[in-house]
């Protein structure tokens, strides 16, 4: 009987022991932590996208916003590049939460699309603003 009881003990032990690493990694960040093809799955590696387009697109607007000719005394050219980046932001989150929302399903497939669509108009707009940073720094005129 002490030697069934020692068995069922172990067998907790060894349960708890198994599935411990599981629960301290609760937050399940990576994609590979869920189910290929899972909304989850699919959202985070579209978050994933997101970061690295949303990391691209920040260094070639940098880039493109220091290679932008001074306009004294209003630096025009500047402002109208910060202007027209801060109109972009906002119409690509409201375009993207729109396409979200058509797509149906449950919500994390809305968010899923929703970021998926930020990230390909990321990466669009960091074409554009590395066709304009060429474009300046040859001194060529843009189109």
């Amino acid at each position: 009987m002490t030697g069934s009881r020692a068995m069922q003990s172990l067998r907790v032990i060894l349960i708890v022991l198994f599935t411990l690493p599981a629960f301290a990694r609760a937050d399940n960040h990576r994609a590979q932590d869920w189910p290929e093809g899972s909304a989850m799955h699919t959202g985070r590696l579209a978050q994933n996208r997101l970061a690295a387009a949303d990391k691209k697109l920040n260094a070639t607007y940098q880039a493109l916003l220091k290679a932008m000719p001074r306009d004294e005394p209003d630096n025009y050219p500047r402002k109208a590049l910060v202007g027209a980046q801060r109109a972009w932001i906002n119409y690509r989150d409201a375009s993207c939460a729109l396409v979200g929302e058509m797509t149906g399903g449950v919500r994390m497939w809305k968010s899923t699309h929703t970021v998926s669509c930020e990230a390909e108009l990321t990466e669009k707009r960091t074409a554009e603003l590395s066709a304009l940073h060429t474009c300046v720094t040859k001194g060529e005129k843009c189109q």
